[in-house]
């Protein structure tokens, strides 16, 4: 079949991988000139040579809060002679690297092509559109499949915070933060205490004037010369008043805040839409229930994204190739209502719809028994469950011992 698969970083890469070795005639388009996604490095912000907007959101020296142990790929494992578990930016974009190569992906990723619209063709087939950003023009093909691979780090979310345009100060996105120099002996506010901001704060801990690191719920994680300050009520021109009622001077604020779901190359006929991040209708958080050849790779978060997309692209194939037969509409759908009754009755919010946490194990083994297809091994989804679980305190080494166990060392 012919296969279009929107973006290169690990999920699209994975897919093309998966996608080839099945004999299937693929195109990957990626509007950047290099494959890594999120994994590559640019210390460039704004708008590029081209007049594209830089996407990228890796910072200088990032080093993974996740062990290398839940970051490869099923069938392909990083180099015995890295032992440790906790590794670098540029150890991850290798692997990547590695495993393009390995399995000669790269002939099939056209680069500097964006996608300007995805819409069906008839009522099996689709017809993609793309733009070369060089030179600006459009082609037009037809596909028997599309995976929808781009990513969800990609648009910054901005908290709805009262005033927030008085602030007289620097205002920023975590996606724009690069390295320390811009808050050398700066008063600086992290907005968001989950991984960005924690990452962010001990970045530039040494160098700030003052540091606070604000959160909207009780967090046990501590930092070093760090003041954490509750959820931001509003802000003022000198800074920001919190909900405790203290009141504190800023010169730069960071917004940790997260991502938005978009995908405004699917046209409307496409029966996708995204409602306070919640994608829908999916199965499974992967088929596009409205036009089931239509698949999302690595839409959940706090999952381990590379397994995540991995098993989501082997499932996705089968379900093409009718390796298994996928329920009628009005199931997937009912399948739908029942996961959403769930949510709200445990008052999940629409936006935590593709939150995965500690349900990882039991997601990963359901796409592989409903496809019939070789699963992840339970004990890479157990190391996931128990490093969130220890956020703020990770071990620096991990053991693998079987398919059910590991070892914290």
């Amino acid at each position: 079949m012919k296969i279009a698969i929107i973006g290169a970083g690990v999920a699209g890469v994975v897919t093309l991988k998966y996608a080839l070795e099945r004999g299937h005639e693929c195109e990957c388009f990626e509007e950047t000139g290099e494959f890594g996604g999120t994994w590559v490095y640019t210390d460039k912000t704004g708008v590029d040579e081209n007049g594209m907007k830089i996407y990228r959101t890796m910072y200088k020296d990032l080093i993974t809060n996740l062990p290398k142990e839940v970051m490869f790929f099923l069938d392909f494992p990083y180099p015995e002679h890295i032992k440790e578990s906790i590794i670098t930016q540029p150890q991850v974009l290798q692997y990547l690297t590695d495993y393009v190569n390995k399995f000669d992906l790269e002939k099939h990723i056209k680069y500097h092509q964006t996608v300007v619209k995805v819409r069906p063709h008839n009522d099996d087939k689709w017809t993609v559109t793309t733009e070369n950003v060089i030179n600006k023009t459009q082609n037009s093909k037809i596909y028997e499949s599309v995976f929808v691979c781009n990513g969800h780090f990609r648009y910054p979310k901005l908290p709805n915070i009262d005033s927030r345009n008085l602030f007289n100060g620097l205002q920023m996105h975590s996606s724009d933060y690069r390295n320390q120099n811009l808050y050398k002996n700066k008063r600086v506010l992290v907005i968001g205490a989950s991984y960005s901001g924690i990452d962010v704060a001990n970045h530039i801990k040494s160098v700030t004037k003052k540091l606070c690191l604000s959160h909207w719920s009780p967090t046990n994680v501590k930092i070093e010369s760090v003041v954490n300050k509750p959820a931001v009520s509003k802000m003022y021109p000198q800074g920001a008043v919190f909900a405790d009622g203290t009141v504190e001077e800023f010169d730069i604020v960071i917004y940790c805040t997260g991502y938005e779901y978009k995908f405004p190359f699917l046209d409307d006929s496409c029966g996708i839409t995204v409602n306070d991040n919640w994608v829908k209708p999916l199965y499974k958080h992967v088929i596009n229930i409205e036009r089931p050849t239509m698949y999302f790779i690595g839409i959940p978060f706090l999952v381990a994204a590379f397994q995540c997309c991995d098993i989501q692209a082997r499932f996705s194939l089968a379900a093409l190739e009718k390796k298994f037969v996928l329920p009628q509409k009005q199931h997937m759908l009912k399948d739908l209502n029942d996961y959403e009754f769930e949510l709200k009755k445990n008052n999940v919010p629409n936006r935590h719809t593709h939150k995965i946490g500690q349900r990882i194990v039991s997601y990963f083994a359901e796409l592989a028994e409903i496809a019939a297809i070789r699963p992840i091994p339970n004990v890479y989804a157990k190391l996931y469950s128990y490093v969130i679980s220890q956020f703020g305190n990770q071990s620096k080494n991990y053991v693998i011992l079987n398919d059910e166990h590991f070892i914290v060392c």
